[in-house]
Order: structure tokens, then sequence, then C-alpha cells
């Protein structure tokens, strides 16, 4: 199992001493889609640690859902955003995106959710045609009012029927929304990528806080061995970010 960090390549030297496999960029900070005189910020090579996967793919304004949904604008984004991925050695992008992809009120859900799948028939094959693989995050109620549970994704999915997606679980999503661990069941095989943070406060985790140990553990039944991301908040990333992930790896193992 690979451990990573959400923090960008200013960090990768802090992120390496800290014991970190691989870095999560902020998609839209590093690789800047809208740009169009955009310079890779630095060479692969010249990294400590690999930019090996993007969150925040979509902003709010490129909808996906709802009256204001543009499939072509959304390819266009999408095929700079992943060969600017590919440039960089990146393999994962992360669609969230909960103010992209949430419809407005008075919208049907029924119609919002075939948006969905047809914006996922649109990125899945640009991802592909990159050699990058696009995960489907479910993101808690709060934050999106469409696929909210790993079963959700999973189905969607199988809908779209394209290459270039998978999935993803995100363990503070399934926790603040009280999701039962049994629903990543749905998701075998089809796991890509994995975040991890404390619920109480969205914060690093570390001892004496939630039981991670079940979520791992189902991890491991899964057949899951790629990479988890620590998405969380930060009050000193120097001094916190090495004992988080030295207790993710004692977790890990104790599963």
């Amino acid at each position: 199992m690979q451990f990573g960090v959400c923090t960008g390549p200013e960090n990768a030297g802090l992120a390496k001493a800290a014991g970190a496999d691989f870095l999560e960029g902020h998609l839209q900070n590093v690789l800047r889609p809208m740009d169009d005189s955009w310079a890779p910020p630095v060479a692969p090579k010249a990294l400590p640690l690999p930019l090996a996967a993007y969150n925040c793919f979509l902003p709010g304004d490129i909808k996906v859902t709802g009256p204001s949904a543009d499939l072509a604008r959304l390819r266009a984004y999408t095929e700079r955003a992943c060969n600017r991925a590919r440039e960089l050695g990146s393999a994962v992008i992360v669609f969230g995106s909960g103010g992209a992809r949430n419809f407005p009120a008075g919208w049907l859900r029924e119609k919002a959710e075939e948006q969905l799948v047809e914006a996922m028939r649109v990125v899945g094959p640009v991802a592909h045609a990159a050699g990058v693989t696009i995960v489907m995050e479910p993101l808690n109620k709060a934050e999106s009012n469409i696929l909210n549970t790993v079963p959700e994704g999973v189905a969607l999915l199988g809908r779209a029927k394209v290459p270039g997606l998978a999935m993803l679980c995100d363990f503070f999503h399934m926790a603040v929304d009280k999701e039962p661990l049994e629903d990543l069941d749905a998701a075998k095989g089809l796991l890509a990528h994995v975040h991890i943070a404390e619920p109480a406060g969205r914060i690093a985790p570390a001892p004496g806080m939630t039981d991670y140990r079940p979520f791992l553990r189902k991890l491991k039944e899964l057949g899951y061995d790629g990479r988890i991301s620590l998405e969380c908040g930060w009050k000193d990333l120097k001094t916190q970010l090495a004992p988080s992930l030295e207790f993710l790896r004692r977790e890990w193992q104790a599963a």
C-alpha cells in the first residue's frame, strides 16, 4: 500500500522527508486547464516524489448537470487536464467537484443522473486516451446532492460503460453520512484510489481518534493495494505529517 498526501509540489521535499510515497495535487492550481499559456511547474524527474494524483477536477462554473451543462466545454477542459497530467507523469484524477455536478432546485434527479452519465461518457475516453484514470468520488450529502454512496457510483459506472473511469472511496464522506462499510463490496475490482481523514474536523488521523481498522480491513478484503491519500486540514504539515503516516501504516498492518 502507498500512502500519500494532498498538497502541492512545493511541499514535495517535506512530504518525502515525512515518509510519504506520493503527492496528490490540486488540479486547477497545478495543471490550470483554463490557462492557455501553461507550462509545467516542475519537471517530473525533479520532484522527489511522484505527483501521482489530482483532486479538484472541475471548477464550479463547468456544470455537468442542470440547464447550463456544456459537454463541449467539458471535453475541451478534460483533454487539456488529462494531457497535462500525463506530461507530469500522473495517473489519477478525482472527480469530486460538487459545485460542478450539483443539480439546481426544481431539476429532476433522473435527468441530472443521466447528464452525469453523459459527462462520464465524455471524460472517460479522453482520460483513457491520455493514459489517465478518472475516479468517481461519492461526496457526503452536505457537499453534493448527487452521487453520495459507493453503490450509486458503481451503478453510474455501469450505465456509462466507457474506459478511463473507476471508483474512489473516501473514509471521511462515508463516516459523515454513516454509510456502511458493506457498501464497499459493490466496488470490488473497481477501486482505483482512496481518501482518508478524521471525520471530526476533517483533520489528520492520529491515535485516540476514530477506529480506522475496520475500513482498512475492508480494503484488504477487497484486494485493494493501491494508493491512500491523506486529504485533510493541517495545523502544521511539517510536524504532523510524519506521525500521521506512521500511524496509518501501523493501522494498515494491524487491520
